[in-house]
């Protein structure tokens, strides 16, 4: 009968072992990001698109522009937060004090989702781009934010890339409207290239596989530098006379992808499910030994 029992003990620690190496680990929850841009005072780039993980840094008890700012410094800021990003309660609200370790007196912008925010207490979802600047031209504010119509682009091969420039701006009854932006000229990871935005705002790129940041810059009026981040793939030596006249529709999108496809490996794993209900027999067979050996105790006894 030890001999019994010292089986039914050795089968539960091994179903117990199995349960605890195959139950699969608690995920954690989806954290909401956002994707902060800030141009300096020179009018130039200084951080693109930096994910930042949202929460309430400030503890106003919601998630907002300053939160986002605020992260965003304290991430890629030298110094973090506490040398290059200062907000303070004003006579109107919280406002903008220091961006990018300048102070100048308040003169900043600040957008999200390319739509002018109404203040550092706008609120900031997932997936929001949130872009803040220092105007350059401090004497006539005429700093123009502009943006392009994708703030990602993905392309399967090298090829063609159609962007289109818009301008944020004002209708005469102070309603925001898009405007095209004509004649700008185009950067490419921050060099100026012989293309230029045509009258609707669109310009049309080759690229070779790499990865780029696109924006812009214009002789005819100050800009906010847009971003568009692309990423092609293929081989990092192809160039353009290898890519021909491709279609952007053909090219633009990531291709499709299941999960498990293209290496066969999702398909050759076992159901978790099945590995359940194997152990779920284990486990009734081993209460059965169990309930068996307890039984044959008390007519041992």
């Amino acid at each position: 009968m030890k001999q019994r029992n010292r089986l039914v003990w050795i089968g539960l620690a091994t179903l117990l072992a199995a349960v605890l190496t195959l139950t699969p680990a608690a995920e954690s929850a989806p954290q909401d990001t956002a994707y902060v841009t800030i141009a300096d005072e020179n009018g130039e780039l200084a951080l693109v698109r930096e994910a930042v993980v949202l929460e309430d840094a400030d503890g106003d008890g919601a998630v907002t522009v300053n939160d986002a700012l605020l992260l965003a410094h304290e991430q890629a800021y030298p110094g973090g937060a506490a040398a290059g990003y200062l907000s303070s309660e004003g006579p109107y609200g919280l406002k903008l004090d220091k961006l990018w370790g300048v102070e100048n007196g308040g003169s900043y912008g600040y957008y999200v989702n390319h739509a002018s925010a109404m203040s550092l207490t706008a609120p900031v979802s997932d997936g929001d781009e949130v872009a803040a600047f220092i105007y350059t031209d401090l004497d006539g504010y005429s700093d123009t934010y502009c943006y392009f119509d994708r703030a990602t682009v993905e392309l399967n091969a090298p090829g063609e890339l159609t962007l289109t420039l818009k301008a944020a701006g004002w209708a005469a009854d102070y309603n925001p409207v898009e405007l095209p932006v004509a004649d700008a000229v185009i950067v490419v990871n921050g060099e100026k290239t012989d293309f230029r935005t045509d009258e609707n705002g669109s310009v049309t790129l080759n690229l070779a596989a790499g990865s780029y940041i696109i924006s812009a810059v214009s002789d005819a009026q100050v800009l906010v530098p847009p971003v568009c981040q692309v990423s092609v793939a293929g081989d990092a030596g192809s160039g353009d006379e290898e890519t021909g006249d491709a279609n952007p529709s053909d090219t633009e999108q990531p291709a499709d992808t299941e999960p498990g496809s293209g290496d066969g490996q999702a398909d050759s794993e076992t159901d978790p499910t099945e590995l359940y209900a194997i152990l779920v027999l284990a486990g009734v067979a081993l209460l059965a030994a169990v309930v068996d050996g307890i039984v044959h105790r008390k007519k041992d006894r």
